[in-house]
Parts: C-alpha cells; sequence; structure tokens
C-alpha cells in the first residue's frame, strides 16, 4: 500500500510540473476599432520576419479590389456606384440653383442638417445614413456595410470653434474592397492628430475648399499635406450658380498646385492599382442634370 501511495504522489508531482511548463493556450480576444479606423494585430510577422502592422492591410488576399464610379452632381453632392450599389452624399435641395435631384439609390449620407446636404426626397425609398442626431446636437455612431462596402463616420465639427457658430459635421468614410473614400462634409477645421489616426490610409478625398462656412483654400490645403491622399477632388466653391455665397471659385484653391488633371462632367472610374502615385486634383465639373 506504501508504494501504491509514493507512485501517486510521484504522478501528480509530474503532471502538475507538465501543466506549469505548458501554460493556458488562450485565444487572443478579436479587438474592435472605432468606425472607419483598422485595428491590426500588433507585433506579428509574416514570412520575411517584418512586422505586418507596417505593410498595408490592404494588399490582403481577402480584400478584393473593386472599381468605384463616381460623378460629380454640384455642390457637395456625388453619386458613386460599386457592383450595381448606388451610394448619393449630401443631395442638395432644388432652392441651391443646381436643378432637381430625382435619382435611384440604396443609400444616402447626411454629413449635417442644412439644407443643401440635407435633400432626402431626392432619392425616395433609399436607406437614410444620417451623421447626426435628428436635433442635430449630437453625431451618430455610424457603422453600415452594404454588400463589399462600409460607411463609417467620423465626429468633427462644421466650424473651428467647436460648433459653436454652425454646429456639428460628420466626416463619413467608405471603404471599398481595398480602396478608401472619405468625403468631409461641411468641415469646418484641420484635423488633430488623434483624427488624421482614424482616417488615414486615404486613397480619395473629396474635400470643400470654398471657405467661409468650410475650412478655406490654404486650410484645405493643410488637410489635404495631413491626410497625404492620391487623389483630391474638390467641392462647395463659388459657381456660376451660387455666384451670390460668399465662398471662394475654385481657382483659389488651385494656385500653385501642379498635379490638376480636368476630368470633365462625365463619371469617373477608380481603381486603387490605378491610383496616381502622387498626389493629384481631379475637377470634376458637375453632371447635367
Amino acid at each position: 500500500m506504501r508504494k501504491k501511495g509514493i507512485f501517486l504522489w510521484i504522478l501528480v508531482i509530474i503532471l502538475s510540473t507538465g501543466l506549469t511548463a505548458t501554460g493556458c493556450q488562450s485565444t487572443p480576444e478579436k479587438r474592435t476599432g472605432e468606425p472607419g479606423v483598422r485595428v491590426e494585430d500588433e507585433g506579428k510577422k509574416d514570412d520575411a520576419g517584418e512586422d505586418e502592422s507596417d505593410m498595408d492591410e490592404r494588399q490582403a488576399e481577402d480584400i478584393p479590389a473593386k472599381k468605384v464610379k463616381l460623378q460629380f452632381r454640384g455642390h457637395a453632392c456625388f453619386l458613386m456606384e460599386v457592383d450595381g450599389l448606388r451610394i448619393l452624399t449630401d443631395p442638395y435641395s432644388p432652392q441651391v440653383g443646381y436643378g432637381t435631384l430625382d435619382v435611384q439609390v440604396n443609400v444616402v449620407t447626411v454629413s449635417h442638417e442644412h439644407m443643401d446636404h440635407n435633400y432626402t426626397a431626392a432619392a425616395s425609398g433609399a436607406q437614410i445614413i444620417r451623421g447626426l442626431t435628428a436635433d442635430g446636437l449630437g453625431w451618430e455612431d455610424v457603422s453600415f456595410a452594404v454588400g463589399d462596402i462600409n460607411i463609417s463616420s467620423l465626429a468633427t465639427y462644421h466650424d473651428d470653434a467647436a460648433g459653436k457658430l454652425r454646429g456639428r459635421n460628420a466626416v463619413f468614410v467608405f471603404d471599398i474592397g481595398n480602396l478608401r473614400l472619405v468625403h468631409l462634409g461641411d468641415l469646418g477645421h484641420v484635423f488633430n492628430e488623434g483624427e488624421v489616426e482614424k482616417l488615414k490610409p486615404v486613397d480619395v478625398l473629396i474635400i470643400p475648399v470654398g471657405g467661409h462656412y468650410t475650412i478655406d483654400a490654404q486650410e484645405a490645403k493643410q488637410v489635404v499635406e495631413q491626410l497625404s491622399p492620391a487623389v483630391v477632388i474638390p467641392m462647395h466653391y463659388k459657381t456660376k450658380v451660387i455666384r451670390n455665397w460668399p465662398i471662394a471659385e475654385l481657382k483659389t484653391f488651385l494656385e500653385g498646385e501642379e498635379n490638376v488633371k480636368e476630368k470633365g462632367s462625365k463619371p469617373v472610374y477608380i481603381t486603387r492599382d490605378e491610383l496616381p502615385k502622387s498626389t493629384e486634383i481631379w475637377i470634376l465639373e458637375p453632371a447635367k442634370l
């Protein structure tokens, strides 16, 4: 009996030692980031010993390459189409002067509740995604997926006084396969470091440049420098349609710029593989309604 007891004690000691040396293999908790922000595994190495967090995750094989059809409809309104899904940004009221919008789309995004950005009657039956709460005093936490498009938002202001002058604004981020398009709405300030980190990397930046109600030409240049997009598409500037508005013409923003491409009023087609190597400014003329 004594020998049997000693044997059992030895067995217990061996098993305990094995468990201590091996440890518990726990599954890492899946982390999620803020809307529009990619969260990567820290310290993960690839076969070459490089830290994958330093690599552009959009090169991963499981992220599809997509072609975006984009057309300017005037002011801050753009129509984008991906695999038959159609999205309209910041539709304007007919009172603005660009004509009456009447389009068939799946989704409408609204950066803030001003009549030149929130005319949702232009797309009856569409899913409406608002960046602000109904009272305009807060931001909606947008995280919406349709097809291969993920739509998220970033809380910003319509002015450089924390909303005291013109209220709040929502920046919309469209992650379309391996392409990221950002629509700034009526952004009224340059970004802080935290906001830049949440938005980057940006492939296509749609940015207001007219000033007065939004950032002006020089501030827009600062934002472009902050985000380093491949393509910059200006919006929200003075045209013959809104000649009486106290905002600057497009030429003010273009002063001193070299990589400017005139694209006309027809839709442009964008894929990540065909993006320019250095930043270009694309001038889109409003499509005839």
